[in-house]
């Protein structure tokens, strides 16, 4: 997409990222992360074969100059100028080389994604200058982003010194989600975007049995690190579909970032992608529902909050729990589909003995065939 393609609108959202840029010290703002999504959604659709966060950096620059002196809000620009380069320069390449055997599977597209790079931002601005101590920036913008390790049990010693995980597996999650910005543009979109309009029309009795609330998610983020089947987490049950972030938790007490596993994300998109017998609407409202099945079943385990499940809760009454509010789930979701699309499941529920059987099923297999052939390479290996 070249900078005089650009309409008023994408030269106004250019002008609202570079503002928050030049003047914010780094507190959220909802706008910001919209505009930089929106200005992300123009760019792939123009010119999709091309690094998208690379030619948002050059539209950033290029409007920087047009608008430098410009009205009171341009008249000095020198941070969002040095941050500019900072954040695509220096952060973002740095966090790669930081996480480079972690995330060695990630392409830079996948990983660079809207607003990841504005989580980028807001903590480089927390930092804060001398702009000038570039070291100091980096290492501290790094620091702050890896907030993520999820659940890993860790062992105490007869000393009682609690065994800290390994620095770098410290990741920060690629938020899909982020409530007041929307849902962030990708390959990954209109799957979300399904799952969270059907969690948001799901009857309260089901939420609350799952320990889950809408108006409590703050973040829906995406683990970037490989899915790893040998891992002693994985024990837990339903870790594959992903788990409210232990370590995010609201004044109120609630978990408020949900953390979904690439696994069952990306074997769910797979099922939409590749099926040319089905309607796509169809494939995606089964994917959604699918999504919003597993969020549930994992939000179940961890609860909504540290306080959820007492000393006496196991994991053998919570399986069995969750199975029950889960089987209700797709029954209702079943009935809400469309009439053509509520028949076709029907008669797919009666043949294969359960709802929404193709779309699970399928998730299921996508999962076997993957955890087979990584235990294959490891035996190989």
């Amino acid at each position: 997409m070249e900078f005089t393609a650009l309409d008023q609108s994408a030269h106004d959202a250019l002008g609202a990222i570079l503002g928050y840029l030049n003047y914010s010290s780094g507190t959220p703002d909802h706008n910001f992360q919209r505009h930089l999504n929106d200005v992300f959604a123009r760019v792939e659709a123009a010119t999709p074969d091309e690094p998208s966060w690379r030619k948002v950096h050059l539209l950033l620059r290029r409007e920087l100059e047009v608008r430098r002196g410009q009205g009171s809000a341009f008249q000095e620009v020198d941070q969002a100028q040095t941050v500019l380069g900072l954040i695509f320069d220096r952060v973002l390449p740095a966090y790669r080389k930081f996480h480079a055997d972690l995330l060695l599977h990630q392409s830079a597209h996948d990983l660079f994604r809207p607003l990841f790079i504005a989580r980028v931002a807001e903590e480089l601005l927390k930092v804060g200058g001398p702009w000038e101590e570039t070291d100091r920036v980096v290492e501290g913008t790094i620091n702050h982003l890896n907030d993520y390790v999820g659940y890993r049990p860790v062992a105490v010693l007869e000393n009682e010194r609690r065994v800290e995980p390994y620095a770098h597996e410290r990741v920060r999650p690629i938020p899909l989600f982020i409530k007041g910005a929307g849902v962030a543009v990708g390959r990954f979109h209109d799957v979300v975007s399904a799952a969270l309009d059907i969690l948001t029309h799901t009857d309260e009795d089901l939420l609350q049995a799952a320990h889950f609330e809408i108006s409590h998610l703050e973040e829906l983020a995406l683990d970037p690190r490989a899915y790893d089947f040998d891992h002693p987490v994985n024990r837990r049950p339903n870790y594959q579909f992903g788990l409210w972030d232990p370590q995010q938790v609201d004044q109120n007490g609630y978990y408020n970032r949900y953390v979904i596993q690439p696994i069952t994300l990306g074997s769910l998109l797979h099922r939409v992608v590749t099926n040319t017998e089905l309607p796509r609407d169809e494939l995606l409202y089964e994917a959604g529902g699918v999504l919003a099945g597993t969020i549930l079943m994992a939000s179940g385990v961890s609860g909504w909050g540290p306080a959820a499940h007492d000393s006496e809760t196991t994991l053998a009454t919570l399986t069995s729990h969750i199975a029950s509010y889960r089987d209700e789930y797709y029954r209702r979701l079943l009935d809400r589909a469309s009439p053509k699309h509520r028949q076709r499941l029907v008669e797919e529920h009666q043949q294969l003995r359960q709802p929404f059987a193709g779309a699970r099923q399928d998730l299921n297999h996508q999962i076997s065939v993957r955890r087979a052939t990584q235990l294959q390479h490891v035996q190989l290996a």
